[in-house]
């Protein structure tokens, strides 16, 4: 194998943060970004992985998100039976 493949192989597994493939891992990365935007100081890596998460989490409610193109004023009648 060259050193290519090296080279991005060890880029891939040093990743701290994935394209989101599952609820569970949405709701995982929403949290850390709570815990991240709720912290006082905030370092250029810390804005740097809310930002990432920020975006991962938008393309996530983006492709599962079911009340997209839906009228507001149904939605929120909805949303009132679905909680009443």
């Amino acid at each position: 194998m060259n050193s290519y493949f090296f080279g991005y192989f060890s880029i891939m597994v040093a990743l701290k943060y994935k394209v989101i493939k599952s609820r569970k891992q949405y709701l995982e990365y929403c949290e850390v970004l709570n815990e991240l935007v709720s912290k006082k100081l905030k370092p250029q890596r810390l804005k740097d992985e809310v930002e990432l998460l920020t975006v991962l989490i938008e393309k996530w409610d983006k492709d599962h998100s079911k009340f997209e193109n839906a009228d507001p004023i149904s939605l929120l009648k909805f949303l009132l039976q679905q909680h009443n």
